[in-house]
């Protein structure tokens, strides 16, 4: 009794964990077809567009990383589905195995009671006791005896309803599978498609090189300007704290000389009386040296303070928008199959034009300028700086305060009529890439 209520609490913990794992891949399975959905559905916005893009082909090359997620998740899936086969296979034969064994010890003990039937039997085994104590053991064995029988039964039948669950998730674990594969086959069918379209799309790009590099070139000339006016405003903003560092250093420092001053006067003025002279000395006052800052941006302690809560973010920064995904990385860029290299100091995030786009971390609003007829916003946190450009209109004033998430304007088009916008992060005047201090999606 105490193995077979063992085995059964075992099952049910497998079986729960089995669940959890199943469940999380659905979740994850579910979470990508998701992502391609809203993929499709930029994709179909995209083609309208007469020309090829970078960002068209970008979008296609998203779609087929995610399926082959999608793909992987389904294997794992069929892999997790055929252990639980084969462990329910493990467990009808050990079952199969202890029903054969209980049975026929079953029936045994039912031939030994009939041929031991009649109650002159057990009579004559009771009165054939050597002592009173003797017969009442006779009896307790009895008892015994039809008790064992008894949980014999209950053990028959408690093992026959454990097969019978055993057979049931057999076949509901085929079904599963059987579904699964289903699934599996038609993301094989839509990755085929996509790689076909994908192929289609580079062939296009290449006829287009030439045409394609002028448009990169303008749009590295647009990249220059935009990193020279966001230089231009950092190094403001570092004149600006060092100006306000210095006058405060130097404002210290007057009214140290001023308290130095006012102490030798009093000093001066102390009458001489006839004391004994003594040999005491006074103890030399150490100057109090400004304390250094590895940065003027965070001279302050709330500067400070914003700077380290938004270093410590890294990696759980919100993507600036809700629906769209990295067509530009930081670094240099290649499109596969062709010719066309290009560097930016910056990620690039194809979104539908009139997109929110939002602030990732709180911090105030340094500057708001045009970049090619198009609208940027600049952030300031302690001594990084967000930089939101390509904006078709903007929510937002300098020398505001804004909040993480808050919705600062919209995605703009580019050069090709796609939404887009251009995410630039900088700690002073050094660009850094942001793609690691976003969290992923």
């Amino acid at each position: 009794m105490h193995k077979i209520f063992l085995f059964a609490v075992c099952t049910m913990l497998q079986l729960a964990v089995n669940a959890q794992d199943k469940a999380e891949l659905e979740r994850r399975k579910k979470q990508t077809l998701q992502e391609i959905e809203m993929l499709n559905n930029q994709y179909n916005q995209v083609k309208k567009n007469k020309k090829e893009s970078i960002g068209q082909l970008t979008l296609i090359q998203n779609k087929i990383r995610l399926r082959n997620q999608v793909i992987e998740t389904i294997n794992k899936q069929v892999r997790s589905i055929d252990g639980d086969i084969n462990t329910s296979y493990r467990e009808m034969r050990r079952l199969q195995k202890d029903l054969d064994t209980l049975k026929m010890k079953y029936a045994h003990n039912v031939v030994y009671a009939y041929k031991n039937r009649s109650s002159y039997d057990f009579l004559n085994f009771l009165f054939s006791a050597t002592d009173f104590n003797d017969a009442i053991r006779r009896i307790a064995y009895m008892k015994a005896y039809r008790s064992y029988r008894s949980q014999q039964l209950e053990a028959i039948n408690q093992k026959e309803v454990l097969y019978k669950q055993k057979i049931t998730e057999l076949t509901n674990n085929r079904k599963e599978k059987r579904s699964v594969l289903e699934g599996q086959s038609k993301e094989m069918g839509e990755l085929v498609k996509d790689k076909q379209e994908q192929d289609a799309v580079v062939t296009k790009l290449k006829k287009r090189e030439k045409e394609i590099n002028s448009s990169i070139a303008a749009k590295r000339k647009q990249a220059q300007s935009l990193q020279a006016s966001i230089t231009t405003i950092i190094n403001r903003e570092m004149a600006a704290a060092k100006k306000e560092a210095d006058a405060k250093a130097k404002a210290e420092r007057l009214e140290r000389e001023r308290k130095e001053k006012e102490a030798a006067t009093v000093k001066t003025n102390t009458p001489v009386t006839n004391a004994p002279a003594t040999t005491k000395t006074n103890p030399v006052v150490k100057k109090e040296e400004p304390k250094k800052t590895e940065s003027y941006l965070e001279y302050n302690k709330e500067d400070l303070a914003l700077g380290n809560s938004f270093e410590s973010s890294k990696g759980r920064l919100p993507f600036p928008v809700d629906n769209g995904y990295v067509s530009g990385n930081f670094g240099k860029n290649t499109v596969p199959g062709t010719t066309i290299i290009f560097n930016q100091d910056f990620i690039t995030i194809s979104s539908p034009a009139g997109t929110s786009v939002k602030a990732c971390f709180e911090g105030e609003v340094v500057s708001v300028f045009d970049v090619g007829g198009m609208s940027a916003v600049m952030i300031k946190h302690g001594k990084y700086f967000t930089t939101y450009s390509n904006l078709s209109s903007v929510s937002v004033n300098k020398g505001q305060t804004v909040k993480t998430n808050q919705v600062i304007g919209r995605v703009g088009t580019n050069l090709d009529g796609d939404g887009e916008l251009n995410f630039i992060l900088a700690r002073e005047n050094q660009m850094i890439n942001p793609s690691s201090w976003l969290r992923s999606r």
